[in-house]
């Protein structure tokens, strides 16, 4: 297995997992779903810069090339 082919199977594994946690998220309502979270840290014009920025920081290393 290449390099490339391991990094697409764990990012393939965290999307499963990121979906799963929000279907649990909807389903049993003990934590809250990612609308949700999105909306409280939208909330704040520091958090909503943070956010930027750490959106930026993750692009920039692991998907740009």
């Amino acid at each position: 297995m290449t390099d490339r082919a391991l990094v697409l199977l764990g990012f393939a594994a965290l999307a499963v997992a990121c979906v799963l946690a929000e279907l649990t998220a909807r389903r049993t309502q003990r934590c809250t779903a990612f609308g949700e979270t999105l909306r409280s840290l939208l909330r704040s014009r520091v958090l909503r810069i943070l956010t930027i920025l750490v959106w930026a920081w993750l692009g920039w290393h692991f998907l740009a090339r």
